[in-house]
């Protein structure tokens, strides 16, 4: 199975790769940097509205299956991001596509997929028609919450559509987000913004989501700290043993003294 760099995930999944701008928490997409530095002479963006997504190959279409035979006979339950170079309820998606990726899910039951959007109004519009009441058992169904403005209303969006797993991708956290209510949510991830241009995350708001994860009783995993964090007002210099400036703050051992209560990584209780 092929392993990814984002740590609460096993591997990624892209069904088609190519989006749209839709808030503040995609000013610095990693995904459209890539895209762009893939394209040469007078091949057409992927991105944009109305922009042709970039359809992938049957090769790519099999490897969940492959992953879904490995995970049966070792036993396990690897989680799948599906579209890290896309967003899944895009209303640009071509044709066909999303049903197949509906299919995809239906038949890799022992894998568990992660799908997150930013289109929190269009999640029940691209459904399948039998996701039913619970939604599939193997199917987590989540919205980034970045900012109070856009982030935070998507939730009680997510909250009204039935699902094995609810979550919040709390990533890049560019502000405090203040009181959430977290009923009906099963896991936040919360990180900050890494890659060029990173705005910075301050510890503050991370304390305060990580308690009212505590106090609400929902797991909470701390990806990040990301590319330029501020505890008190300061900037931390994150660097590992060779004094080599780290560029995410991912790595737990590399933290400052002081910040042991933000290394909280749990998993999401599930009935797989």
């Amino acid at each position: 199975m092929e392993r990814t760099k984002i740590n609460w995930a096993n591997s990624t999944f892209n069904p088609w790769q190519g989006c749209t701008w839709v808030s503040a928490g995609c000013d610095n997409c990693y995904a459209k940097r890539q895209d762009a530095r893939r394209l040469h002479g007078d091949k057409e963006t992927h991105w944009g509205t109305g922009a042709a997504r970039k359809l992938l190959s049957e090769a790519n279409w099999l490897k969940p299956l492959a992953w879904n035979r490995k995970a049966g006979r070792e036993g396990t339950r690897p989680r799948v991001f599906c579209a890290s170079m896309a967003d899944w309820a895009d209303k640009d998606v071509p044709e066909g596509q999303r049903d197949r990726l509906w299919e995809t899910i239906q038949h890799t039951p022992n894998l568990d997929w992660l799908l997150l959007t930013k289109r929190a109004p269009d999640i029940r519009k691209y459904l399948p028609a039998g996701w039913g009441k619970t939604g599939y058992a193997n199917c987590w169904l989540g919205v980034s919450v970045e900012n109070r403005k856009k982030g935070v209303p998507r939730i009680d969006k997510l909250r009204k559509v039935p699902a094995s797993v609810r979550f919040l991708s709390v990533e890049p956290l560019l502000e405090d987000l203040g009181p959430l209510d977290l009923s009906g949510i099963h896991w936040v991830i919360i990180g900050g913004e890494t890659g060029p241009g990173a705005r910075s995350m301050d510890t503050g708001w991370v304390r305060s989501i990580l308690s009212q994860c505590k106090d609400q009783g929902v797991p909470a995993w701390l990806k990040q700290l990301g590319r330029s964090p501020t505890h008190a007002g300061k900037e931390l210099v994150l660097a590992d043993a060779e004094g080599k400036r780290s560029s995410k703050g991912e790595d737990f051992d590399i933290w400052p003294k002081g910040l042991g209560r933000l290394k909280v990584r749990q998993l999401p209780i599930t009935n797989a």
